[in-house]
């Protein structure tokens, strides 16, 4: 398919929108996933087996007449993303061996002061079962804090354009401005912030205040101490386009609060990491929180059972987001009538609860519960047996998914227009959309 550029258009607005989304998403739930894995990607294999199964799905289905609205098809494209998200959360449930819920899931026993991920493939050798650590400081940015001055009192500099220099990483960015008649310390600080804000230069602004008195502060992007030069950024206005003197007037050089490494000690060997983020013998991706404080934390590893019961609980979070969070994201119809959103929702409930049905009995051997709205319950077992239906089970609801992520607009109320002919083996005339599977009338 040739790409053109509302081609490009659509593709920018669609991975934007679910980028951030299921950011966010990851940001309310830590059980998720929240790094880039190799489920992320596919190989040219797969990709041609997705066109395949589109291809083959084209030819022997019949012809549909649909007037979707534009919640409806809002619907099919959550519901293919949410299909997609899910399907990524089993896969990262799996292990070295792609076994399904296998994967180990490491614990820290003071979150408060780092949370961990594990990581398997990316291990540097043997990985020992657990270790000790102690955080001795953590990494911070460099802090440029002006002069405190009454936020109300209009400014001493003169109206003018009026310009200063920041460099960041040996680049240069001059920044300039206008002060215009009456405005007040407050007016030019926030001013600047802005304008520092919405340059994207590895800087970031704001103005604080206290006691009726107000600062402007420059705070680095980067953390850690910087790889060369002895600050992350500095500032002047010595040699700018401009009028100068606003740097002095608001003392942004005045008091600077340096960067510095995150320091802390793996079973008592001392290290240091640039990042409040580091792994630990690869495979163990620890965070640390410095809001809480200094402290220690013992880091290590689930047994197999219990690694099993979180994988289990991972697996019905992501399933009942799955099912209720399709239509979180999108925007209310003010024309809606009542009951629209259960009418959208009534089919991919009635075909998942089918679904579910069909291995009820194997489920509820590991704590799972169907309920009648086709969502999951989950309880601990007091004991677990073998996982072969269990991992039965995974592979079946993978296909599943795969099946609602190809077509989600079988899910949307439509009309059989016409039925294939069956004693020909040619596509049907029509072709999927770029978003794979979808064919709308608002894109023609």
């Amino acid at each position: 398919m040739a790409v053109s550029f509302t081609t490009l258009q659509i593709y920018d607005q669609y991975l934007t929108t679910y980028r951030s989304r299921d950011h966010e998403n990851n940001n309310r739930n830590r059980k998720v996933n929240k790094r880039s894995t190799r489920y992320d990607t596919h190989n040219q294999s797969e990709l041609q087996n997705v066109y395949s199964a589109i291809q083959w799905k084209n030819r022997f289905a019949p012809l549909y007449l649909t007037e979707p609205s534009p919640k409806s098809i809002a619907f099919a494209v959550h519901l293919k993303e949410s299909a997609q998200n899910l399907k990524q959360t089993i896969n990262s449930l799996s292990g070295d061996d792609n076994d399904l819920f296998s994967m180990k899931t490491a614990y820290s026993d003071n979150e408060a002061l780092a949370t961990v991920e594990y990581v398997p493939e990316e291990a540097d050798g043997d990985v020992p079962s657990n270790f000790a650590l102690e955080v001795e400081s953590f990494a911070s940015p460099q802090i440029n804090t002006g002069k405190y001055m009454n936020a109300s009192q209009q400014t001493q500099l003169k109206p003018d354009s009026y310009s200063f220099d920041i460099l960041t990483n040996k680049l240069h960015y001059e920044l300039q401005f206008n002060i215009n008649e009456g405005e007040t310390n407050h007016d030019l600080q926030s001013k600047l912030s802005r304008l520092i804000n919405s340059s994207d230069i590895g800087v970031s602004a704001k103005v604080v205040e206290k006691d009726g008195l107000s600062a402007l502060e420059l705070t680095s992007d980067a953390y850690g101490l910087p790889f060369q030069n002895a600050r992350h950024f500095t500032v002047n206005d010595d040699k700018t386009s401009y009028r100068n003197g606003v740097v002095d007037y608001l003392g942004l050089n005045d008091t600077i609060k340096e960067a510095s490494n995150a320091v802390y000690s793996i079973n008592g060997n001392e290290e240091s990491s640039y990042s409040n983020a580091f792994p630990v013998h690869g495979a163990y991706h620890v965070t640390l929180h410095p809001e809480n404080g200094t402290g220690t934390a013992d880091i290590g590893l689930y047994a197999d059972a219990e690694s099993l019961s979180h994988n289990i609980e991972t697996f019905v979070d992501g399933y009942n987001h799955f099912l209720s969070g399709v239509l979180t994201d999108i925007p209310d119809d003010k024309e809606k009538e009542k009951g629209d959103d259960l009418s959208l929702t009534r089919l991919l409930s009635k075909d998942m609860t089918k679904f579910l049905d069909l291995h009820r009995e194997s489920l509820e051997k590991y704590g799972i519960t169907v309920n009648e709205d086709a969502s999951l319950d989950y309880e601990v077992p007091e004991t677990i047996g073998d996982t072969d239906a269990l991992k039965g089970f995974g592979n079946h609801i993978m296909r599943k998914l795969t099946s609602i992520s190809l077509d989600p607009m079988e899910y949307i109320d439509r009309r059989i227009c016409a039925y294939p002919n069956p004693f020909t083996s040619y596509i049907n005339p029509y072709m999927t959309s770029i978003y794979t599977g979808m064919l709308y009338n608002a894109y023609t």
